[in-house]
């Protein structure tokens, strides 16, 4: 069984929203919004396709106890590389 799911989760303590995008537990699509928006959630899209193939790439790397743990780890990594 194929299964798609969507979900947007809120970390507090990196103060920002995730979008995680998977396809048969495999994620497909990350993207985040910075800071409390709660009315402009629906500006997510499937995904920024850079972040998610960064964040495929180093995920094997990443240590976190979870997996939103190891996505924030590659976000701030992300962010630090492209304002470089």
């Amino acid at each position: 069984m194929e299964v798609q799911s969507r979900k947007i989760v809120w970390c507090h303590a990196d103060d920002r929203h995730i979008l995680i995008v998977k396809y048969c537990d495999e994620i497909i699509g990350l993207d985040f919004m910075q800071g409390e928006e709660p009315q402009g959630l629906d500006i997510f899209s499937d995904g920024d396709d850079d972040l998610t193939k960064f964040y495929n790439s180093i995920a094997p790397y990443l240590g976190g106890l979870t997996e939103v743990d190891r996505i924030n780890q590659a976000i701030w990594s992300w962010v630090e590389y492209i304002n470089t």
